[in-house]
């Protein structure tokens, strides 16, 4: 079965987390100021890792499927008069950048918004992008989240959501061995599993995959 990709109503998206770097990011992101100087930022959403990296004179690409998405990061540009930062609505398992554009690239809760064939392309994606040596920080959906039940996926990983904002939006969901699997044309850098019981004061759920990368 084919998954068809589908992005997020961002307009329908109010909470203000989306407005701030990734905790689970940042250490990363602050390394890559002192080192690099471009940056793609897949799956953007709001625009905070891009404007992040804008803000630290990196030249960033920010791209997501949804048109509300970068209808917002555009009106945001403006405001905040970052013109180092282009916005485009892309495909990540299909980019139209050259090969090795990029000193870094950010794919946060993003890549796995697909079926486990569309990760593999996005990674390929990834890959070709990145410059020898570039490094990428991506976070998956873990097996072991508790919304993954086998027997509600059409291909062994992939369950599609059917309510709330995430409703037809696919989520693709791997394990330790998965991983290597996938990952297997980049260096690790650093793969860490972390479960999420209270986030800025408020209970939650689920489990995800956190990958520090470099182009081999």
């Amino acid at each position: 079965m084919e998954i068809q990709h589908k992005g997020w109503d961002w307009d329908a998206v109010k909470s203000e987390s989306w407005n701030e770097i990734s905790e689970e990011f940042l250490p990363v992101a602050l390394s890559w100021v002192r080192k690099y100087h471009s940056v793609l930022d897949i799956g953007t959403g709001k625009g905070r890792h891009a404007f992040f990296f804008a803000k630290n004179g990196f030249k960033a690409s920010a791209i997501d499927l949804s048109e509300s998405s970068i209808t917002y990061v555009k009106e945001q540009i403006k405001e905040k008069g970052l013109d180092n930062i282009d916005a485009r609505v892309e495909d990540m398992a299909e980019l139209s950048y050259e090969n090795q554009s990029f000193d870094c690239v950010i794919c946060f809760h993003t890549i796995y918004h697909t079926s486990y064939d569309g990760v593999v392309k996005a990674l390929r994606e990834i890959n070709r992008v990145l410059k020898d040596k570039g490094e990428a920080f991506i976070s998956f959906n873990t097996k072991d989240n508790p919304h993954y039940v086998k027997e509600k996926t059409v291909d062994g990983y992939t369950m599609i959501a059917t309510e709330g904002h995430e409703a037809g939006i696919p989520h693709c969901y791997v394990d330790e061995n998965d991983l290597f699997g996938l990952l297997q044309d980049f260096e690790i850098l650093s793969m860490n599993k972390e479960i999420n019981y209270v986030r800025k004061g408020k209970g939650t759920h689920g489990v995800h995959f956190y990958v520090h990368v470099a182009k081999k």
